[in-house]
């Protein structure tokens, strides 16, 4: 039964993150190399705000992580990659 709630979870996750353009840009622009968060916000021509909010959502759903001021993409944001 968990591994069910789990599996509907994240599928869930996908979908909401999936549904928003942004968001789905940003992952498309991070790709598998990575970027900074200027590069991110300069190639796609979003806001500061903009960046933070969809950046931030990203990472607090397990999609992106930051390291060494690169954006990076978990196994699940590659899964959103693909599906994108």
């Amino acid at each position: 039964m968990g591994e069910k709630v789990r599996d509907r979870e994240h599928h869930e996750r996908l979908f909401k993150a999936a549904l928003n353009p942004i968001r789905r840009k940003i992952v498309a622009c991070i790709g598998v190399q990575g970027k900074t968060r200027e590069e991110v916000k300069e190639e796609l021509g979003l806001s500061d705000f903009q960046l933070k909010f969809n950046i931030d959502y990203l990472i607090q759903q397990g999609f992106v992580v930051e390291e060494n001021g690169k954006l990076k993409l978990t196994d699940d944001g590659i899964e959103l990659l693909e599906a994108g």
